[in-house]
């Protein structure tokens, strides 16, 4: 079995599904001493830093290659972690003996297994599942694994006959490259979407990894989000959410579609089964619990005063002289640019993007941004209060904001002694640095300049500058801690 790097996956971190299930109505355990599972662990990559993050929290991981595991266990005597648990391990032998869990995560797993494995997944997340208990489960959704699913089917026929793993992939890669090459003057639908297609292959360190196990193994079985949601409703759970919250949301479509879509909905999974025909969606992260829970999105200040914030953003300035002060355009670190007139939004953006990644409770950021705006709020201390807090609530269902049922880690002040976490220095010489956030970070090599004979001084000096901007630097990617 060819081992499938694991990566972090920050949308199945129990801090920020605590946060959705506070915000949704439940009472889930705090995520800094509860129990988690994750079925599909690979080789622990996403799981051994959330063990690493709680210590007193307890991790188990499953995964049915022995090769994985290993990789795995490996990372965690070098960590000197007591709190977690990699088994190679079926899904299929899990029951009530394992004990009950407040987080479950299967991640990458459940369209790649046969429908018997489908059915023991959500049996697992009943039975298994403390009552306030949250799952997340991601997954292919139609329509928009149409395509993906036409790409899969051109790969294993094109290698139907060849048995050695590095070959399929090399073959497979190179029918898409003549295919990209072949239509790169073509702006036909179906063209548009090969060149997509191939634009997220580049964005893989590993590729040949990636379309070994996500499009050229035995089961890959795409399906429509109502069809899930159904499943769902067979085994006694409920869908919360998204963990992509914005992506499904009536607020993110013109007003005269939403309302439309509204129209002809029976029901909020109505709207989102709709939604993903209209986005063309292709993978989902849902947040699921018990059917018996009372789930509701009502706005109200007790669910999110315990919360954590936090936020990627970074204030747009006219010019580099500009104060912050003055920023209402803001832009994520994927790129997009948004503004915002509300003065309230402004601020509270303005004074995350200062710490970032750090995180703030919410009582202190709301009493900062009152500090900042006096002029904009009323006098009453509680409608201040509550009217920051909606607005935080706000900003977070946009996609703009973070809350997190946990504090974070990192570090922005640069010490005497500048120390990144364990984690990033043990997985440094891989590539694969894992950062407090739950991210990957890009990593390379640093070239020192050559020394030359009579001019030490210089040769240090440049030095000292590569390594002072690198330092600089390092905070902002969230892996120091010291």
């Amino acid at each position: 079995m060819t081992p499938y790097a694991g990566d972090p996956y920050c949308l199945t971190h129990p801090s920020l599904l605590a946060a959705f299930g506070c915000l949704y109505g439940l009472s889930p355990t705090p995520p800094a001493n509860c129990r988690v599972l994750e079925m599909g662990s690979g080789d622990g990559g996403n799981i051994i830093p959330m063990a690493y993050e709680f210590p007193k929290s307890e991790f188990i991981g499953i995964d049915l290659s022995p090769v994985q595991i290993g990789i795995g266990q490996k990372i965690v005597d070098s960590l000197e972690l007591e709190n977690i648990l990699l088994e190679t391990r079926s899904i299929m032998d899990m029951g009530s003996t394992d004990g009950k869990f407040d987080y479950i995560i299967v991640h990458g797993v459940y369209s790649w297994v046969p429908d018997m494995v489908k059915e023991k997944v959500l049996d697992i997340c009943r039975n298994n599942l403390v009552d306030q208990g949250i799952a997340y489960i991601s997954y292919n959704v139609l329509p928009g694994w149409q395509f993906n699913k036409s790409m899969r089917d051109m790969m294993l026929y094109r290698t139907r006959h060849i048995k050695d793993p590095k070959e399929r992939t090399d073959t497979a890669l190179d029918l898409v490259t003549t295919m990209l090459e072949a239509t790169a003057d073509s702006n036909r639908f179906y063209d548009v979407q090969l060149r997509f297609f191939g634009k997220t292959l580049q964005s893989f360190h590993d590729v040949s990894s990636y379309l070994l196990h996500d499009y050229m193994e035995a089961d890959n079985d795409p399906f429509y989000f109502h069809e899930f949601a159904g499943a769902l409703k067979n085994h006694g759970l409920q869908y919360i959410c998204d963990a992509e919250q914005t992506d499904f949301e009536l607020d993110s479509l013109p007003a005269d579609a939403a309302a439309k879509f509204e129209e002809v909905s029976e029901n909020a999974l109505d709207v989102e089964q709709y939604v993903d025909f209209l986005k063309n969606t292709r993978f989902r992260h849902s947040i699921v619990c018990h059917e018996e829970i009372d789930v509701n999105q009502d706005y109200s200040l007790e669910r999110i005063e315990h919360l954590f914030a936090a936020t990627d953003v970074v204030p747009v300035l006219d010019s580099p002289d500009s104060p912050i002060k003055e920023a209402t355009a803001f832009r994520t670190s994927g790129g997009r640019r948004f503004s915002t007139e509300h003065f309230l939004a402004q601020v509270t953006l303005r004074k995350l993007s200062e710490i970032k990644p750090s995180t703030i409770d919410i009582p202190s950021l709301i009493q900062a941004v009152k500090k900042e705006a006096p002029s904009e709020l009323e006098r009453d201390s509680k409608k201040q209060t509550e009217k920051i807090g909606h607005v935080v609530y706000a900003l977070f269902f946009n996609g703009v904001l973070e809350l997190l049922a946990a504090p974070r880690r990192c570090v922005l002040e640069i010490s005497d002694c500048p120390t990144a976490s364990p984690i990033a220095r043990l997985l440094a010489p891989s590539r694969r640095v894992t950062n407090l956030m739950m991210e990957g970070v890009r990593t390379g090599r640093v070239d020192l300049p050559n020394h030359k004979e009579g001019r030490e001084d210089k040769t240090r000096e440049l030095i000292h500058n590569q390594l002072e901007s690198i330092l600089q630097h390092l905070p902002r990617c969230g892996v120091l801690v010291a």
